[in-house]
């Protein structure tokens, strides 16, 4: 023997010398051994292989001698017998014909007798040995296998969608119920979708390997590995836990907070509110109004002397006017704020300077407050700015002496002295480097004043000085009486033009100092064009009343202005820079 398998034949014949025969395909064999089978069924039941419920021969009777029909041969081997221990392709087109005569060997009725072969006869070979089951052995399985991994799922489980300020993160497991509800973020709970009809469903995937260790462990008695843990790995989140963490804050961060419905607003409260602005608006509107009484009551000049604070105090009206849509009253608060800045307009504008030549004389006028004003400061003003002419107004004997001692003497020489006694303290003081002539007291005014001619060069330049009664926001009936009579001062022996200057207690949106401008007289200020310049309250940082004042008529003019701090007055001094014609 070769060692080849007499089942499925060998690639060459018996030992004789004679040709190969054809080997035969698995299906062959596989044909032959069921063909064996059936026939080994029917000879235990005894059916006829042709006429099924009949028997094929009655028992002890031996089946007919007939023939086993020869496998028919082309070429070379249509000679060669076919081997008894080697069935052929013949012999299993027999077996699947069903002949009665076709018997397995191992049958109990007598065996057919087998025909000799024609040529070179071969003794019969030994029984074939019992072999091992084969691959192909096994049946066919009815049913396909099922795959070994789940079937891929859906776009969204293979790639774990990551969050975004947007939609935030899925919720592991959750798909939104619609596209709708995709966008707005919602989720609802994880259930598997049925399947269609017309679509199979899928086989369940397999347990993962760590369950069936679990289930394993469990049924032998042994903790799981979970349990067997350290207390930390037990506490560490899982990665569920972590994605549920996230979209809960992305979820916080982006969540559309819808906006509460704005509350109508009480009419009776809206109603008390506008009523309240409207008075408080018609406060302001009557303290601006107040510049226009010409009166010397403290109700008209207290309220006309502070009256830019009506600008700060219409701020928070108008504010609150607006945002309760009041209209209103903000329009007449308004008003109220803007009418004294528009009194004082033409201080941003300056007057032309006079023709021909001009000589600079500047002046300083100081408010002495009744001698508490500081000598050294005075002095030490007075070299600062180079003045040419120094008028101290509120002097007493004791300032005066202080003044000399400081050297102002040596600064501007004394030119004289109005009304200065030892118990005197509203007398008028003059140094000054340019002749003073024709000083002489006016007459009529509750405190002294007096008037003089400055030479300046070959020009002659009309001065006044003046101080006037009472104080700055409740001057009295006195005050406005020598207002009056100011207006109508003239000094006489002045050939170029005058400048009236003092304490005159006085602002601008006051109708007694517009009396002065009337008469020909234009603050300094103005004919600057540089702006106010507030002297009241010195300690204030923020003067709000231009009380001290220097005034020009039309013969002079004005090229700087300035208020300048002196220690233990109560008013700012004022440096002014006359432009004096000389030709």
């Amino acid at each position: 023997m070769d060692g080849r398998s007499s089942e499925r034949g060998s690639g060459r014949g018996p030992e004789t010398g004679t040709a190969p025969q054809t080997r035969k395909t698995r299906r062959e064999l596989r044909a032959e051994r069921e063909a064996a089978e059936r026939e080994a069924e029917r000879g235990r039941t005894g059916e006829h292989p042709t006429q099924p419920g009949q028997p094929a021969f009655t028992p002890g009777q031996a089946p007919p001698d007939r023939p086993q029909p020869e496998r028919q041969q082309t070429g070379p081997q249509s000679t060669q017998p076919v081997p008894q221990d080697r069935p052929g392709p013949s012999t299993a087109r027999a077996k699947r014909s069903g002949s009665w005569f076709d018997q397995p060997a191992d049958s109990s009725g007598p065996q057919p007798q087998q025909p000799q072969a024609r040529q070179n006869p071969q003794p019969p070979s030994a029984p074939a040995k019992k072999q091992a089951p084969r691959p192909w052995d096994e049946p066919e399985p009815q049913q396909p296998r099922a795959p070994e991994r789940p079937e891929r799922g859906p776009l969204e489980e293979r790639f774990p969608v990551r969050p975004t300020p947007f939609a935030g993160v899925r919720k592991p497991g959750n798909q939104p119920e619609s596209k709708a509800d995709g966008q707005r973020g919602g989720f609802r709970s994880a259930t598997r979708t049925s399947p269609k009809p017309d679509q199979p469903e899928a086989d369940e995937p397999a347990p993962p390997l760590a369950q069936i260790r679990e289930s394993a462990l469990r049924s032998a008695g042994m903790p799981p590995n979970s349990a067997r843990r350290d207390r930390g790995d037990r506490l560490r989140p899982s990665p569920d836990e972590e994605a549920e963490e996230l979209y809960d804050a992305f979820e916080d961060e982006y969540e559309e907070e819808e906006p509460e419905p704005r509350k109508q607003a009480d009419p009776r409260k809206r109603r008390r509110t506008a009523v309240w602005l409207f008075g408080v608006s018609l406060l302001l509107v009557l303290w601006s109004a107040t510049m226009f009484v010409d009166s010397a009551s403290p109700l008209f000049t207290l309220p006309s002397a502070i009256v830019p604070l009506v600008t700060i105090c219409s701020l928070p009206v108008i504010a609150f006017g607006l945002s309760g849509k009041h209209w209103v009253s903000t329009g007449i608060t308004a008003v109220a704020a803007l009418l004294p800045w528009a009194m004082v307009v033409g201080y941003a504008s300056s007057r032309d300077s006079p023709p021909g030549d001009l000589s600079m004389v500047r002046v300083l006028t100081v408010e002495g407050s009744h001698g508490a004003a500081d000598a050294d400061s005075i002095t030490e003003t007075a070299r600062e700015y180079a003045a040419d002419v120094v008028i101290v107004t509120g002097l007493n004997t004791t300032l005066a002496h202080d003044l000399t001692v400081a050297g102002l003497d040596q600064q501007a020489p004394a030119q004289g002295i109005v009304q200065v006694g030892s118990a005197g303290s509203n007398g008028i003081g003059i140094w000054s480097r340019l002749a003073v002539s024709d000083l002489t007291e006016l007459e009529g005014f509750s405190k002294p004043a007096a008037s003089g001619v400055l030479q300046a060069g070959s020009s002659r330049v009309g001065m006044t000085i003046a101080q006037m009664p009472g104080g700055t926001l409740m001057p009295g009936a006195a005050w406005r009486n020598d207002m009056s009579l100011l207006a109508q001062q003239n000094v006489e022996g002045a050939d170029t033009g005058s400048f009236l200057v003092g304490d005159l207690n006085a602002s601008p949106w006051q109708p007694a100092f517009r009396a002065l401008e009337k008469a020909g007289w234009e603050d300094a200020a103005d004919v600057a064009g540089k702006g106010l310049r507030p002297t009241w309250p010195a300690w204030s940082p923020l003067p709000v009343t231009p009380a001290d004042h220097l005034l020009v008529d039309q013969g002079i003019g004005v090229s700087s202005t300035a208020a300048v701090d002196i220690a233990g007055s109560s008013h700012r001094a004022l440096v002014v820079s006359l432009e004096v014609p000389t030709g």
